[in-house]
């Protein structure tokens, strides 16, 4: 068992406070600070995060110049040992802020460089992402209707992470029924895998 990371980067996205997204990621922060791990918490709606990226921004791609409101954010990620990621599922795939963080922070020479040919993740001292996941349906629903962040976090994201030894993902399905025994029980299991040295 791998020695536990030092700085954990807890990314969430709910504009409610009090939803299942804000309990688990309260949750989380203290299973983390229990194993002595450096907590830093991203929280895009709380910090009024801008999703979108402008012309101007997008030119600066080629420059490598990056934005001074998203600087914290970009510095956030690189010093990074281990990704916590906590969304809902709206409308078949993660939330717009949420896919704007990706666009905007994620950005060429912080996560990745290329040079027109070949792309080569920067993001290497990564070792471990957890993938938390809310959805009003059931699970047999939303395997019907389909769910687009599994394939992203599944199979794209880590394609920038090279070094990536753990990649878990934990869904709360059927939020619309109201079965708190089953959500309970399933955070206790979450909340014993994040504490894990």
């Amino acid at each position: 068992m791998t020695a536990s990371p030092s700085t954990c980067l807890l990314v969430t996205c709910h504009p409610e406070r009090g939803s299942l997204c804000g309990q688990i990621a309260e949750r989380a922060i203290a299973a983390l600070q229990a194993r002595n791990s450096t907590v830093v918490v991203n929280d895009l709606y709380r910090s009024d995060f801008n999703p979108v990226t402008s012309e101007r921004e997008f030119a600066s791609y080629s420059s490598g110049g990056i934005p001074e409101d998203i600087r914290g954010l970009v510095a956030d990620l690189q010093a990074a040992q281990e990704l916590i990621f906590i969304l809902p599922v709206w409308m078949f795939a993660m939330p717009a802020i949420l896919k704007g963080y990706f666009d905007r922070v994620w950005r060429p020479d912080v996560a990745f460089a290329f040079d027109g040919r070949t792309l080569r993740p920067l993001l290497n001292d990564i070792r471990r992402m957890t993938v938390i996941v809310t959805h009003g349906r059931s699970e047999a629903e939303t395997n019907a209707t389909g769910d687009g962040s599994i394939g992203f976090f599944e199979d794209s994201l880590p394609t920038l992470l090279p070094n990536l030894e753990r990649n878990e993902r934990f869904d709360f399905y059927a939020l619309d029924d109201g079965d708190t025994r089953a959500i309970e029980q399933l955070l206790t299991k979450l909340m014993q895998d994040i504490a894990e040295q």
